[in-house]
């Protein structure tokens, strides 16, 4: 079926046809002999504290820390990007070559030809917003990307372990708290946080596309907790619950956290992972991502004060 997507004025058609074509991350594409991509110019957005404040580096407090650089040894692979731009369905014929500027004729003519026999690979949170190659050596094309939000910008060093991050099945945690969540913490007394342990492990995951695969091993690191109060604070373990035998001193492996006012917060756990990658395919690519986030979760949390009355005796 022949489809041609019309740039609206407002720019959120584009965007749209992304959604339609490039749901969800394609790992092993079939055949696309029908369908080519097309670039227009559209803003590209940014991640901020604000989006995600459980991010390293965010919240007013704390001791949140910063991920390792992400990289690892290119080789003789190279990493191409086409901008700012969304992708849509052009229909039976390929793009245009004048709309394709940021490759040269071989690479232009590698490009098509590779989306002619496999499924283009999403990385990030859509919206798709701009269109990158691996050419392992230029102009073999080793991949072909949609870009949408990432933490972490793909290059040549990078973009194939950031694929393979995208295929891992995360367990996401399970936050407790000691008082438990549904009880009341109290101002100024440690509260005991704490995971699930199936959230605290390593994971791998192996995405394949055209030949090549990326294998990612990812362990578990720290623990980024922001209180819902402009604080956040970082612990290496997935913390302890509570144990009358601690008394006044909380242990070694103990995460807590005493808030300063009474009130309802939100409290949210995203788990850090040390990332390393290999590929095949790709003349022995690989390299060391750093820190990767996992899911977010988020509980509710009432803190209250403790009242006493004093009396003459």
């Amino acid at each position: 079926m022949h489809r041609v997507l019309k740039r609206s004025a407002a720019g959120g058609l584009p965007v749209l046809a992304v959604s339609l074509v490039f749901a969800g991350h394609v790992v092993q594409g079939g055949p696309t002999t029908s369908a080519y991509a097309q670039t227009w110019v559209s803003p590209t957005p940014t991640a901020s504290c604000s989006a995600d404040a459980s991010g390293p580096g965010c919240g007013a407090g704390g001791t949140t820390s910063t991920p390792a650089p992400s990289g690892g040894s290119a080789g003789d692979c190279t990493w191409k990007e086409g901008g700012s731009s969304v992708v849509g369905i052009y229909g039976a014929t390929a793009p245009p070559q004048s709309e394709w500027t940021w490759l040269s004729d071989a690479e232009y003519d590698a490009v098509v030809a590779w989306m002619g026999r496999h499924g283009v690979i999403g990385l990030g949170t859509a919206p798709y917003t701009s269109l990158g190659v691996v050419f392992c050596p230029d102009p073999t094309v080793v991949g072909v990307f949609t870009i949408g939000t990432l933490s972490t910008p793909p290059t040549a060093e990078n973009v194939l372990g950031l694929w393979a991050v995208s295929q891992v099945a995360w367990n996401p945690p399970n936050v407790g708290t000691s008082p438990p969540v549904g009880a009341p913490a109290v101002v100024n007394l440690p509260t005991y946080l704490y995971l699930n342990p199936g959230a605290w492990q390593t994971f791998t995951a192996t995405a394949t596309a055209g030949g090549v695969s990326a294998t990612v091993v990812a362990v578990p690191e720290q623990v980024v907790w922001t209180t819902g109060d402009g604080q956040s604070v970082t612990c290496p373990g997935q913390g302890v619950p509570y144990n009358s035998s601690y008394g006044t001193t909380p242990p070694s492996d103990a995460c807590t956290y005493a808030y300063t006012a009474t009130g309802t917060y939100t409290l949210s756990a995203t788990v850090y992972y040390h990332a390393t990658w290999t590929s095949t395919g790709a003349g022995g690519l690989g390299g060391d991502l750093g820190l990767v986030p996992g899911p977010t979760v988020t509980e509710q949390i009432t803190v209250q004060q403790i009242a006493s009355v004093i009396t003459a005796g």
